[in-house]
């Protein structure tokens, strides 16, 4: 059985994520991280008798498999499993499950991936497995997404502070659910979020953000530093934009993403153009930088302001 939705439809349809009583495999596809987590703890304690086993794809074995699922003994009846990064299961484990019969008893085998792969496909065309996917919604639906997320953690923000932080935020998952915890952290009940305070605090503002690289990856140092150097002091806005920084330079080294999309973005062909400015050595650099670059900002140290002076100087 397959099913595929949108985050906010999908917890319509399965709230629980698993179905209570309706054990054995279960193939879950998501495309990030965070949502990913928001949905394994939708799992109520009471479906998991036995309690979950969380292990890795990696460590999934034929030998492993054999032992843990083959043989259903007094301990191991009830006993769940969680396989994330399951995109990273070795072959042989993934043809096991495939092809032996299996006795699952009164447990779940929830097998998560991140990336889809053949295995996940032939998961979906299994009348015995669950598999489940959960779409990435387009970008004119990105405020039902963040109407999801503010309903699923529990941070109930105002129609109008809900759409400042899509205006000034990365819309990916983990950047918007990092700007909530910070607006509820303000007044203590997040309702009371006004918007002049989420300006204040979320800082950088997202048209920066794509300008700032835009010149930066124009290989315009000077210009890039300096207007980075005047933001020194808003350690959190900076590290929303050095996690920008990194997630752009990835996407330089390895463009190979767009090969899966029908149309690219104006941002698409941009990363596409400057990527033919730079070396891979150049980038990497870059990345590492940026990396402790967010390092200095989470300590709120005073020498991220002297590395941007630095970089300043370096660029005459």
């Amino acid at each position: 059985m397959y099913s595929n939705f949108n985050p906010w439809e999908f917890k319509q349809n399965y709230p629980h994520l698993l179905t209570e009583g309706n054990y054995g495999l279960y193939a879950l596809s998501c495309y990030d991280p965070y949502i990913e987590k928001l949905f394994l703890n939708l799992v109520p304690h009471h479906f998991i008798d036995g309690g979950w086993k969380v292990i890795s794809g990696p460590e999934v074995t034929v030998a492993w498999l054999e032992d843990h699922l083959s043989t259903l003994d007094f301990f191991s009846a009830n006993q769940s499993f969680k396989v994330l990064m399951c995109e990273q299961m070795p072959q042989k484990a993934k043809d096991f499950l495939l092809n032996e019969k299996i006795e699952w008893g009164n447990r779940y085998f929830l097998l998560s991936f991140l990336k889809e792969d053949k295995f996940f496909d032939k998961c979906k065309k299994r009348k015995d497995f669950y598999s489940l996917k959960i779409n990435e919604p387009k970008f004119w639906e990105q405020g039902k997404l963040i109407k999801f997320l503010c309903e699923t953690t529990g941070i109930y923000l105002p129609l109008n502070v809900q759409n400042t932080i899509l205006e000034l935020v990365p819309n990916e998952p983990g950047e918007l659910i990092l700007a909530m915890k910070k607006l509820a952290l303000l007044t203590g009940n997040p309702q009371k979020v006004t918007v002049t305070q989420a300006k204040e605090v979320l800082g950088l503002n997202r048209i920066d953000q794509f300008e700032m690289a835009r010149v930066w990856g124009e290989r315009r140092f000077s210009d890039f530093y300096k207007d980075l150097l005047q933001l020194s002091g808003d350690f959190d806005g900076l590290i929303v934009f050095f996690r920008f920084m990194q997630g752009h330079i990835i996407k330089m080294i390895d463009p190979s993403y767009m090969r899966e999309k029908n149309k690219l973005s104006k941002y698409d062909k941009q990363i596409e153009s400057q990527g033919r400015l730079w070396s891979r050595a150049e980038l990497t650099d870059e990345l590492r930088f940026f990396s402790e670059c967010e390092i200095l900002a989470k300590g709120k140290s005073k020498d991220l302001t002297n590395q941007l002076r630095l970089k300043v100087l370096a660029s005459f």
